[in-house]
This record gives C-alpha cells, sequence and structure tokens, in this order.
C-alpha cells in the first residue's frame, strides 16, 4: 500500500513537479481533448454511411447528378408545429432518388412514392423512432433514455390515421381494423376517443335479451355461452371460457329475466300440412336472403352476406311460433332491426319458416340437459353477467349498462413501455404487446374478464394497426393539418313515404344524404335520374341491372298505393341541384347523332367492355346492362352522368373520360333511344 502511494506520488512529482513540465502536460491533454471530437465525427456511423453512399454511386452513370445532391454532414428537419426534430436523412441519403431503385440495401433505398415528402412530415410521423438520433441503435430501438422504437413496416399504416380521421385509399390495414373495432364490438367495453372529442362508435348492435324466451330455449343459450362459434362460424361474440356451471347460472337468469312481448309469436298448427322444402328453398332464393345472411354448405364453405346473423343452424335456434312471427313483421321483436319488413303471405309465412326451421345440427344440443334453475343459481347467474359486463353490449332487464367496463383506449398508441407487463420471452415493444393482447388475453392472467376472440392472422395485424394510430401526437395535431372524416348522418325521410322507407329497411342496403350502406346503389339523386314509370314497375317487381351481381333487390310484395307514395315521394324530393331531370328531351334525336352516339359507344369509348346492349354479342359485365336504359334513365342524367360520374355518384367506378360536349350529346341520344331488349326505337 506504501509502495502504490510512494509510485503515484513520484509520478505526479515527475509531470507536475515544475511549472514548465506542468504546463507541457496540460498542454498536451488538452490537445488530446480537443482531438477526441473530430476523430468520433470521423469514425461515426452516419460518416460511415455516407462514404458507403458514395462509393455506391461513383461508378454510375448519374453519378454527376447524385453527387450533386448529396449534402455532406448530420442533416436536419425541424418542424416545430409538429413537434419533429428528424436527421434520419443524414444516413437515409438516397430516399429522394428515384433512380436507385434498383438498390436493396438500407440505408440507401429510396423512398416508396407517397403523398407527402420528408419535407413535409420528417420521417418519425410516419416510421417513428427518435429522429434526433444520429446513430442506428438510439434511432431505432428503445434505449433507456427513449422508448419509442422505430414501427416495423408492417404497421406503418398506423401512422397514416394520426393525421386522417376516415378511411383512405391507401391504408386497407387500417381501414380493416378501424371497421374491426366497432363491429366485433370492442368499443362496447373499451372507450376510445378521437381528436374531436366524440366517441367511435359500435355498429354490430347486439340484441336485446329482455324477451329472449320467447325467441329461443334456456339449453340453447347454454350452448352458445359454452362456444357461440359452435352455433355459427362466423358469429362475432367471443368466447368467455366459461365453465359448465357458470354457462348454467348466466342462461337460468336470463330466462328468468325474460318478458314477453304481444304478437312477437304466433301458434303452429299441429295439423298444419309440412310444407314443401323445395318451395321454401325457391322463396328463400327469390327473397334474396343470402344477401344478408350466410349459410355454410355441405362443403363447409360459409357462403352469403354478413349484415345479419349466420343461418346455418337458425332450427336450433328460434323457436318456431317466433320464427312464423318475425318473418310476418320482425319489427314487432325489434323495432331497430336491419331486417326488413317483407310483408310475406299467410302462404309464404309457413312456407320459409318451415325451410329455415329444418336448418338443423343435432349435435348442438344432444348432451345439454338442465334442471330447472335454483334461486341460487339465478342470483349467482346475475353477479356473472354483472362480472363479465354483459350489459355493455346488451340490453338485460335488472342489470345496468355499466361506465368504463375495461380500461380506456384513446391513448394506446403511446403507452409507456414502463406501464406494460410483458410475458416472458416477449419482446419489449408495444406492437408486440398489443398484438399478443389480441390474440390471448388471458394468457396476460386467468383472472382477466377479456374474453377469447377467434381473429385471423391478418384481423390481428390490422387491430394492431388501428391501435396504434391511437397516439398522443394524434390528439395533439393542429387542425390544419389533419383531414376529418365526414360528421355521420342522421338523415330521416319524412312522412308516410319515410314510415314506409324504415319499415322496408332501405338504410340496410342504400345510402341516402349520406346516411346507409353501400350494398346497393346511393339513392341521394334517385328522383333526377330515373323515370316514373319505371319505377314504379321495378319497386313492383324488382329486376336485375347487373347480372353478375349475386345481391339482388328483393321483392317486398308492396301495395299499389305503398309504391304511389314512394314514387312521389323519391321523384320529389330527391334532386339533384345541379340540373333540372327535364331539361333534355326523351326523344326526338337526329338519326346522325343517334348514329355518332353509337359509334362511340362501340370504337371510342369502347363502352360495352363493361355493359350490355346486345345481348348476344356485347360482353361487359363490370356496369349495369343499357338493353332498356332509354326507359330507365333521364336523359339529363345521361348527359351529366357521361360529363363527370363522380359528380353525380362519388365512389362509382365509373371513370370520368372527361367527354366534351358533343360526344356527350351524341352518347346520350343514342342511349335514350334504347327502350327494350337493347333496340333502338325510332326518334318521334
Amino acid at each position: 500500500m506504501r509502495s502504490s502511494k510512494n509510485a503515484l506520488s513520484s509520478l505526479w512529482q515527475t509531470l507536475f513537479g515544475h511549472p514548465v513540465r506542468a504546463f507541457g502536460v496540460v498542454s498536451l491533454l488538452l490537445l488530446i481533448s480537443l482531438a477526441i471530437a473530430p476523430a468520433k465525427n470521423h469514425f461515426s456511423e452516419w460518416r460511415h454511411y455516407q462514404k458507403q453512399y458514395l462509393s455506391l454511386i461513383r461508378t454510375r452513370g448519374d453519378a454527376v447528378t447524385l453527387q450533386r445532391h448529396f449534402h455532406d454532414g448530420i442533416q436536419q428537419i425541424r418542424l416545430p408545429q409538429l413537434g419533429v426534430v428528424d436527421r434520419c436523412t443524414t444516413c437515409h441519403v438516397g430516399l429522394k432518388e428515384a433512380s436507385l431503385g434498383y438498390v436493396s440495401a438500407q440505408p440507401f433505398r429510396p423512398h416508396p412514392v407517397i403523398p407527402h415528402t420528408s419535407d413535409q412530415f420528417g420521417c418519425v410521423m410516419c416510421h417513428r423512432g427518435q429522429g434526433a438520433a444520429t446513430t442506428v441503435e438510439e434511432a431505432h430501438s428503445s434505449t433507456l433514455a427513449w422508448e419509442q422504437p422505430i414501427l416495423p413496416a408492417r404497421y406503418v399504416q398506423s401512422s397514416c390515421g394520426q393525421c386522417h380521421r376516415a378511411a383512405l385509399m391507401g391504408t386497407p390495414q387500417l381501414n380493416t381494423g378501424r371497421n374491426l373495432l366497432s363491429r366485433y364490438g370492442c368499443v362496447h367495453c373499451h372507450t376510445i376517443k378521437l381528436a374531436d372529442g366524440t366517441a367511435i362508435k359500435p355498429t354490430d348492435y347486439p340484441p336485446s335479451l329482455e324477451h329472449i324466451a320467447d325467441k329461443t330455449t334456456r339449453e340453447w343459450i347454454y350452448a352458445w355461452l359454452k362456444d357461440p362459434q359452435a352455433y355459427a362460424v362466423t358469429a362475432t361474440m367471443p368466447n368467455f371460457k366459461l365453465s359448465d356451471p357458470d354457462a348454467r347460472d348466466i342462461s337460468a337468469f336470463l330466462i328468468s329475466k325474460s318478458t314477453p312481448i304481444a304478437g312477437d309469436t304466433e301458434p303452429v298448427s299441429k295439423e298444419q300440412k309440412a310444407p314443401d322444402p323445395a318451395a321454401g328453398a325457391s322463396l328463400y332464393g327469390e327473397s334474396f336472403c343470402a344477401s344478408c345472411h350466410a349459410v355454410q354448405n355441405a362443403a363447409g364453405n360459409v357462403v352469403g352476406g354478413d349484415v345479419g346473423p349466420e343461418l346455418t343452424r337458425i332450427g336450433n335456434k328460434a323457436k318456431p311460433e317466433w320464427l312464423q312471427a318475425w318473418l310476418r313483421n320482425p319489427r314487432i321483436y325489434d323495432p331497430g332491426t336491419a331486417m326488413p319488413h317483407y310483408r310475406f303471405t299467410d302462404q309464404q309465412v309457413p312456407l320459409l319458416a318451415g325451410f329455415l326451421g329444418n336448418k338443423t345440427d343435432s349435435d348442438l344440443l344432444a348432451n345439454v340437459h338442465l334442471d330447472a334453475a335454483t334461486p341460487e343459481q339465478i342470483t349467482h347467474g346475475k353477479l356473472l353477467v354483472t362480472e363479465y359486463g354483459c350489459a355493455s353490449c346488451h340490453q338485460i332487464s335488472g342489470v345496468k349498462k355499466p361506465d368504463n367496463f375495461a380500461p380506456e383506449l384513446t391513448h394506446i398508441g403511446s403507452k409507456a413501455l414502463t406501464q406494460i407487463i410483458f410475458l416472458p420471452g416477449m419482446q419489449h415493444t408495444l406492437p408486440d404487446y398489443i398484438s399478443a393482447k389480441i390474440r390471448q388475453p388471458r394468457s396476460f392472467g386467468s383472472a382477466l374478464k377479456m374474453p377469447q376472440y377467434t381473429f385471423a392472422p391478418v384481423q390481428i395485424d390490422a387491430l394492431t394497426t388501428a391501435l396504434l394510430s391511437l397516439t398522443d401526437r394524434a390528439h395533439d395535431l393542429p387542425l390544419s393539418l389533419t383531414v376529418p372524416a365526414q360528421p355521420p348522418s342522421h338523415y330521416q325521410p319524412a312522412g308516410k313515404a319515410g314510415q314506409l322507407m324504415a319499415d322496408l329497411a332501405c338504410f340496410s342496403c342504400h345510402a341516402i344524404n349520406g346516411r346507409g350502406s353501400d350494398m346497393a346503389p346511393d339513392l341521394t339523386w334517385e328522383g333526377s335520374s330515373v323515370q316514373r314509370p319505371w319505377l314504379q314497375a321495378f319497386l313492383k317487381n324488382p329486376g336485375t341491372l347487373r347480372p353478375a351481381l349475386i345481391r339482388r333487390m328483393p321483392r317486398f310484395n308492396l301495395s299499389d298505393s305503398d309504391i304511389t307514395e314512394l314514387t312521389d315521394y323519391i321523384m320529389t324530393v330527391y334532386q339533384t341541384p345541379a340540373f333540372d331531370r327535364d331539361s333534355m328531351p326523351s326523344s326526338g334525336y337526329p338519326p346522325a347523332q343517334v348514329e355518332q352516339g353509337k359509334q362511340l359507344f362501340y370504337s371510342k369509348y369502347a363502352c360495352q367492355s363493361c355493359h350490355i346492349i346486345d345481348t348476344k354479342v356485347d360482353k361487359g359485365y363490370i356496369g349495369p346492362t343499357l338493353t332498356q336504359v332509354g326507359s330507365r334513365l333521364n336523359a339529363a342524367w345521361i348527359y351529366h352522368w357521361l360529363k363527370d360520374p363522380q359528380a353525380m355518384r362519388p365512389g362509382t367506378t365509373e371513370p370520368n373520360r372527361n367527354m366534351n360536349d358533343e360526344d356527350a350529346r351524341a352518347l346520350t341520344a343514342f342511349l335514350i333511344g334504347l327502350k327494350s331488349s337493347g333496340k333502338l326505337e325510332a326518334n318521334k
């Protein structure tokens, strides 16, 4: 110990014992420290990448141009309005060089074509990470000083959702995820507030359970609670993994609280002749029930629409008395149902009810045997219904809808990693946590209430993308940099016609003034589009305008007075202000102009590629058939449609050909003359 102290004392005396030597040593240390900064800069990662880039472009034919575009040193984009400081282009020097498209190695790849530039939004707005960093580790990874690593490429669409509040054509994964959040009822339990203060609304509309005993049996409820997908593979209700006693007690409670509704069941005569299965199947097809409902065929494939519930085993669920009353008028049991009131005749109701009642699975309820419920079981069932938050989705007598049943997800995309308990072996990133939570919620704890969904991997990725878009930045962005969604429309047609349209559930298929579905054509300007006689005939007996489509308008057995009421309302109210529907004649066009229109149809514009006029020659199955378009559409509508289809019906697949007035008038003259079977009638 003494020898070490002596050695240090001797060294100190040698270096600093004389003022001249001390000055020299201090000067040398200062020079070394001053040299460290430029040496570190010279050997830094970003300098290494810039040298590699220069070596890469040196032998290219456009080397001079690329060299001129290159800027040495640290590059920085600063966007105070967004709170962005971005130095990514220091290493990613070839982002804007389209000629380097063949380069696959990072960080020299050019950026794919996007609507924005790095100068507008920087890189971290989309890719996240630490924009101010100048090393790969600090920029891309989570560190002690920075929690936000770079976003995996498969979730990059989530960043678009920070600015774009509505669906965007270039972000299908984000759009799907947002739809799943609403369609699968996630927002029944989890509140998700948007930047404008509104909350995401569910679109699945789970049925009320207040009158469930009229509709089905306790045994079916038990089987459904145990495994919803065993009854319907397309069921959106998740599996709560209930034990047998818990499913028994919940079913007992729901049946005990059910109250009857007058008129939602009707007697089924035992003497009634068994309906003809073939006739029932024919009525099912003619009514286009498959447009909304799916069934599982013999091959195990699910075919049909997803607007209404799957009907594969409907006979196991619906009581015959309830099913007949439902088909006669579904509004009695559920006034807000998306199911139209078909106005089936007394002969049709038992025919269709019998066909649907035969759709059963003998194994579904084979092993379900329940004794009469005890008061203790009913009490326990109510407790379980409360604990599992069943009233978040369903209306249940005696149970109040819970508030804030599950954690709010408004800022889940910015959740701090320090607040997350990761599973063993899991990557410590937010996307990995969210996707695992969706895939197997109870792997994070057996006592958790979140049920098990049957999402496919692509759906999990879509949901993760949507949730990652819910960031602090999305709420803090200036309004000038956001693209707001259209506010929801609450349009309601008035009078008796409005009541008829509600009874027929027109909005389940059609949109009008921003409200409704896109399954069928938008009717906002229908009064300016069609001719009155055609509309009356169509409502009485709808025909097909698009032969390639499976979904069709069903026949509703409307009375003549109902048809007149609807026709008057549509022709009067649903008028576009852009033009007068009677501003062009429906006949009297010069033969030369008609012939010119025909030539334009078949040559210059090749309209037969998508539309059919001559059924023996034309092969266009994409757009509606035009064989009788002159009897269906107004001449003024045809003309303005040809000039700008998107202005008449936004989102239509009909291209805008920037047609001049002469061509549009000639094509109108040709088309308005097609009155029947694709034949030109003489213009009188």
